[in-house]
């Protein structure tokens, strides 16, 4: 899988994936000192990026709390979520505790793809075979970043988050709650039920 750094001029980031992965990224690691990039799972496993990342936009990451990972494959967005990014050999000493927000993953289309209508391609994170040339241009091959398409199961996802739930109906007689037959039921054993103590 080839992914790509994009960053915006805020210092916000996301890494754009060509391709999907087995599990959701669960988190980002940064080595401070290496510069090296590392994806870690939610079942523990992890995945060393081989492309180190440049010194200017690790400096820019050192101040970020959080990445978007998004993941495309031919020519629609599958996914994206928000993920933490942590840090190793930190020289500012950033930590985040386990019950911060930032610490759990969420998805997060509509906030990616306002990222992607106002970020720049910053450089390649990891390309399975370097010594490809095709594979050096970005990520995106073609793909509009103004202008997203969705994966099919990605669009349901997004239309049965965005629908509201309908308010209770109301429970007066003949407006669509309890209806003018169930309250004549009633009525009429109530009837029964009194001429039966007589």
């Amino acid at each position: 899988m080839n992914i790509d750094l994009f960053m915006t001029g805020q210092s916000e980031a996301a890494l754009v994936c060509a391709g999907t992965f087995k599990t959701p990224v669960a988190g980002v690691i940064l080595d401070a000192q290496t510069s090296d990039v590392t994806l870690e799972f939610g079942e523990g496993h992890t995945t060393h990026l081989n492309i180190p990342m440049e010194e200017a936009y690790k400096e820019k990451l050192l101040f970020a709390h959080r990445v978007f990972i998004g993941t495309l494959e031919g020519g629609f967005l599958m996914d994206s979520m928000e993920v933490p990014l942590l840090y190793l050999n930190d020289p500012y000493g950033s930590q985040f505790g386990d019950k911060s927000p930032l610490a759990k993953p969420m998805r997060s289309v509509v906030a990616f793809e306002a990222f992607m209508k106002r970020c720049r391609f910053a450089q390649a994170l990891h390309r399975d075979n370097l010594g490809d040339e095709n594979t050096a241009r970005s990520v995106l091959m073609g793909v509009d970043p103004y202008n997203l398409k969705h994966a099919p199961t990605l669009q349901r996802q997004i239309q049965m988050n965005v629908v509201p739930k309908t308010a209770a109906a109301p429970q007066t007689p003949g407006l669509g709650g309890t209806s003018a037959a169930t309250a004549q039921t009633k009525t009429s054993s109530k009837k029964a039920g009194d001429e039966d103590k007589k």
